[in-house]
């Protein structure tokens, strides 16, 4: 199954798609691949590209993210520069995407609690908070902090996690819990006035995502 699953790793790493977040999570598998391959050079060429395609040079001090907005699952723009610098070797990007983070994670903080970017985006002008907030942009903030402190072991990134996990408990702009206690299941969305009870499969896997990271930081105590 293992060399199944590689040749077809090999198979489609020799593409590159023209949307940022594809490259992304692009390379957070080839990262993987690396983790237990470390010559494999289609997934290094392919780290290098993602990067390339994600942030490709330095960041403004203003405004540093890559794109004009922040728009959804923005997490994962911010793991994947991280793991690709780390497994490249490359502290300069590595330290970019430990900048993307540290921006992400204080533009999306407000009377100290996660307050997300909502699903219409959120730019440099707009005001906090915004609706409707979706659970995958906590869990992709989530599991970028657990790849900065994987990383850098700055203690600040558990903050994060534990922030996120708050937010899934209702520490957040509504004051809602954001999952079915009784059966496990994720609520859609952060609304103004509580969330919306639609429960799919994406908000329930966040959810348990970061529930699991926030267990994992748990037993370092």
């Amino acid at each position: 199954m293992r060399a199944r699953a590689l040749g077809g790793f090999r198979i489609l790493a020799q593409q590159r798609a023209p949307h940022v977040r594809a490259m992304a999570f692009a390379a957070l598998g080839a990262a993987e691949v690396r983790t237990t391959r470390p010559d494999e050079r289609c997934a290094q060429q392919l780290l290098a590209d993602a990067v390339h395609a994600v942030c490709p040079g330095e960041l403004d001090p203003v405004w540093p993210w890559p794109e004009a907005r922040l728009s959804y699952g923005n997490g994962t723009l911010a793991e994947a520069v991280i793991v690709a610098g780390a497994s490249l070797g490359h502290a300069q990007i590595i330290n970019r995407g430990l900048a993307m983070l540290g921006f992400l994670l204080r533009t999306e903080t407000s009377a100290g609690h996660l307050s997300v970017t909502p699903v219409a985006g959120r730019g440099p002008r707009d005001l906090k908070p915004g609706f409707d907030q979706q659970p995958i942009e906590v869990a992709a903030l989530a599991d970028a902090c657990a790849a900065a402190y994987r990383v850098s072991e700055d203690p600040r990134w558990l903050t994060g996690i534990r922030m996120s996990w708050d937010w899934f408990l209702g520490d957040n702009d509504s004051s809602t819990p954001m999952f079915d206690t009784a059966t496990g299941a994720g609520f859609d969305g952060l609304e103004s006035g509580g969330c919306n009870q639609n429960q799919g499969a994406e908000s329930t896997l966040a959810m348990l995502s970061t529930a699991q990271h926030a267990r994992s930081i748990s037993q370092l105590r």
